[in-house]
């Protein structure tokens, strides 16, 4: 799924935490799993100029970006800090982790060629999915209309049914970030 579908989708499971601190951390888990690779292409793109083509068909696959992207998507890691933080009653820490938790368990079936190694550091094993959230080669363009109706109906949902407010607005900067993502990929990647 694409980073701010991830986002929407904890928006949407916990719409209804009170506090900016705990929509914060759920923010900020929602997007973990993918910040080293805005970071990455940032760098990328930006600092080296480098092209597209070869940011996402060569460098993306080197094999030490890959060990930091797949780090960031262990699941084995994300399940252990959420369940320390949940034994050690911090509330925070656990939506923080379990908001992580969810990007990975919806991002497994959805990656082809870029599939995680999702269970480092105990295994080196890559789930090949038949589907990708993306690549047509692989029911994307299916996929991705999939996305972005739940994306759009569930931050919709958040900002006019939620009773937190720290959530509605989190989810109407999600439905705004969803669009600019979205012209941003017409632009650039078409």
């Amino acid at each position: 799924m694409n980073t701010p579908a991830h986002l929407a989708l904890s928006v949407f499971i916990w719409r209804n935490e009170p506090n900016w601190k705990a929509a914060a951390a759920i923010t900020l888990g929602a997007l973990l799993p993918d910040l080293p690779m805005v970071g990455f292409y940032l760098y990328q793109k930006y600092s080296l100029h480098t092209p597209e083509g070869i940011i996402w068909s060569t460098l993306y696959f080197e094999k030490d970006w890959q060990l930091l992207f797949d780090v960031f998507n262990s699941i084995p890691a994300a399940v252990m800090l959420a369940a320390l933080c949940y034994w050690l009653n911090f509330k925070l820490g656990f939506l923080l982790f379990a908001s992580a938790l969810l990007h990975m368990l919806f991002d497994f079936p959805l990656h082809h060629d870029d599939a995680h190694r999702h269970f480092l550091p105990l295994s080196n094993w890559r789930y090949i999915s038949p589907i990708s959230y993306w690549d047509p080669r692989h029911f994307g363009q299916y996929f991705i209309w999939i996305e972005v109706v739940l994306t759009l109906l569930g931050s919709a949902y958040v900002v006019t049914r939620s009773a937190s407010n720290p959530m509605r607005i989190i989810a109407g900067l999600t439905l705004f970030a969803y669009l600019g993502f979205s012209i941003f990929v017409f632009f650039m990647w078409r």
